[in-house]
């Protein structure tokens, strides 16, 4: 029997990004096999794979297009589920949660930060911020505002996407990935639209919010820049961990 997502819950209420909110692993896949049926043929997008990552670390995943990093990311992050295998997320198993617990579990415990932003046209820096919070209660405007400060964009608070460079979209998009204090944040390509001196500025970003905040970092990558950053390399080839 899986933990109750209540029970979660309650294990996470009042959290704040500190060392102390959890010890062990953010996030874990034991023995995670994915397969997909296509033409016939039955497809292993992940092979048996083990993988964790903990609080504070940074971890790059690097390989061919169409190894199966993808639907790693996906799998940690509560968006594609095992056809075998476990999932944990701080210890609890969430491999069987139901959509709106793994909903649930996802919101209180994962970020994501996405190669093209994904930031709403119409929306200002803090409104696009503010998006992940709509279902949490009290003002979170102060927490957004404080979040674009400290990515260097305390003076375009106000601006729409298109009034921003793509560092800056990026860097709105990692505020709107923390603004629900995350304890694992999920990118992908992090730095595949961004010239290179921004893509560094984005990657410091990165180092350091997860030290700081002990966040458990995980980056998909085909840029070696990353590893450059990161705390260890794990290679995916065919779906198994080199």
């Amino acid at each position: 029997m899986t933990d109750s997502p209540h029970d979660a819950a309650e294990t996470e209420s009042g959290a704040t990004a500190s060392p102390e909110r959890a010890a062990g692993h953010v996030a874990e896949l034991d023995g995670v096999t994915r397969e997909y049926r296509s033409g016939g043929e039955t497809i292993a997008a992940l092979a048996d794979v083990n993988f964790a990552v903990d609080p504070g670390e940074m971890v790059a995943v690097i390989g061919p297009s169409g190894s199966g990093k993808s639907t790693l990311l996906n799998v940690l992050g509560l968006l594609d589920v095992p056809t075998a295998g476990t999932v944990r997320l701080d210890g609890d198993d969430v491999t069987d949660y139901d959509d709106e617990a793994r909903t649930m579990a996802r919101r209180r415990t994962i970020g994501f930060v996405f190669q093209s932003f994904h930031l709403v046209p119409m929306l200002t820096a803090v409104e696009n911020v503010l998006v992940p919070t709509m279902f949490v209660e009290g003002d979170q405007r102060p927490r957004a505002r404080d979040l674009l400060e400290r990515v260097g964009l305390g003076d375009r608070l106000d601006h729409r996407p298109d009034q921003l460079s793509g560092g800056q979209r990026q860097r709105v998009a990692i505020a709107r990935a923390l603004v629900n204090e995350p304890r694992l944040l999920l990118a992908d390509e992090p730095t595949g639209n961004l010239d290179r001196d921004t893509g560094r500025n984005i990657l410091d970003e990165f180092e350091r919010i997860s030290a700081e905040e002990e966040v458990g970092v995980v980056a998909v990558t085909h840029d070696e820049l990353v590893t450059e950053f990161t705390d260890r390399t794990v290679e995916l080839i065919d779906g198994v961990i080199q």
